[in-house]
């Protein structure tokens, strides 16, 4: 595996990485009203995830020729279930991790949409504030 050098949207995945998280901790603290489990969810719950994207992509990549909407399909579904698995370990409780699983989405999806709007508002035709970019080019 070749690492390339990190592009010009790494200041923008990161920073809304930071609002992401920020959004998964006080829903997981809405929904249990501990910030003990909103932390360990809006941790174990995404690293799960990633290892579960991993490893579903290298079998997607062996299995070869179906179309990218049954992929896209597969990873929906396989993250929805770990969703509700991991917040079922951690509250105990099915309907509070289904609760959990499809409203976090939906929240980070508006954010992510009123975020990308004043992303781009920031710096017209570089697309990144200045204050975030890697010496302010």
């Amino acid at each position: 595996m070749r690492f390339r050098r990190p592009g010009p949207s790494w200041p923008k995945t990161l920073a809304f990485t930071a609002i992401h998280l920020v959004i998964a901790v006080t829903l997981g603290w809405v929904f249990t009203g501990s910030w003990v489990l909103a932390g360990a969810w809006a941790v174990v719950e995404p690293s799960v995830n990633t290892v579960a994207h991993h490893r579903l992509d290298a079998w997607w990549a062996r299995r070869g020729g179906a179309p990218r909407w049954q992929k896209s399909l597969a990873f929906g579904a396989s993250h929805l279930l770990i969703a509700v698995a991991v917040g079922w370990v951690l509250t105990g409780s099915f309907v509070l991790a289904g609760a959990l699983a499809l409203v976090e989405p939906l929240v980070n999806t508006v954010a992510h949409h009123f975020f990308d709007r004043w992303w781009e508002s920031q710096a017209p035709g570089q697309g990144a504030p200045a204050a975030l970019t890697v010496g302010g080019r």
